[in-house]
């Protein structure tokens, strides 16, 4: 009984171990990170003779906006439509890393109890 456990054991571990080693090649395909978010909006400009006062549909726009945190302050980035487009796709690649990253630890965790490490 206690080999037939072992066995179990070792045969999780390998699992584990290959779910690992391919989240951690996934890794080295993502290319660059952006933390943050981007919006497009389209504003009223405020001068009393413009027609974006009266019709939503005449506002300016659309502005691109990127917007993160530094040093605990949000910072807020103008944008064209194409930097925009680049950012978004590299904001993506954060999620994407973040999201591997949570994966990873997770698997880590499991391999810490299946080697009976305690992990409260």
């Amino acid at each position: 009984m206690a080999a037939e456990s072992a066995t179990r054991r070792t045969r999780a571990l390998q699992g584990q171990h290959e779910q690992y080693r391919a989240l951690a090649a996934e890794l080295a395909t993502i290319d660059y990170v952006l933390q943050g978010s981007i919006t497009t909006r389209w504003m009223a400009c405020g001068k009393v003779a413009c027609r974006c006062t009266d019709d939503p549909d005449a506002r300016h726009g659309p502005y691109h906006a990127w917007t993160y945190k530094r040093g605990g302050k949000t910072v807020c980035v103008y944008l064209t439509a194409e930097q925009a487009t680049v950012c978004g796709q590299w904001i993506k690649n954060n999620r994407r890393l973040e999201h591997i990253i949570a994966r990873l630890r997770a698997i880590s965790r499991r391999v810490a109890q299946l080697q009976e490490i305690p992990t409260k």
